[in-house]
């Protein structure tokens, strides 16, 4: 008799056992398949550059603390261009960001009213004192594959100190 209650008391304790894992993983389920599948994702692909393009970063010689971007040599290879650019102004630092801007089919592209500096209802305020400019492009290509460029610009080299 004792036998039996034994075999029953495993077989209980087995069938609770498979019950239990079988509701973990009916709940852990989701947000473990998310992980996975963030994890399985792939990266975008990042590819070199085309050493054709070529990038400067000028000051503008129209307006006061405004910089002028021109990439070259694009050979119509990329979809978009994307700009970071960060820069020390009083000992802080500061950027400007945009979102990807459309270059299908063009070989050039010229950004000339980048400012340094903050506006806030139609009033204006410089960052003074930027000396150098770190630069970094990002360029989607036509088959939606990932292009970095990066530079740091020393813009106290040039003659017209516009830039305050």
């Amino acid at each position: 008799m004792q036998k039996k209650w034994l075999i029953i008391a495993l077989g209980l304790v087995a069938l609770a056992t498979l019950t239990g894992f079988l509701v973990y993983k009916a709940v852990a389920s989701p947000s473990q398949k998310q992980e996975v599948a963030q994890e399985e994702k792939p990266q975008d692909q990042v590819v070199p550059l085309d050493e054709a393009v070529s990038v400067e970063l000028t000051k503008s010689k129209l307006k006061d603390n405004t910089i002028v971007l021109s990439v070259n040599g694009l050979g119509s290879k990329y979809t978009s261009v994307a700009y970071e650019l960060s820069y020390d102004s009083g000992g802080i630092v500061q950027g400007v960001t945009s979102k990807p801007l459309d270059v299908s089919g063009k070989d050039s592209f010229v950004r000339d009213d980048i400012y340094l500096g903050t506006c806030s209802r139609n009033v204006c305020r410089p960052h003074p004192g930027v000396k150098k400019i770190s630069v970094v492009l990002e360029f989607t290509t036509v088959e939606g594959k990932k292009s970095q460029f990066t530079k740091d610009y020393d813009l106290s080299s040039y003659q017209d100190d516009r830039l305050h």
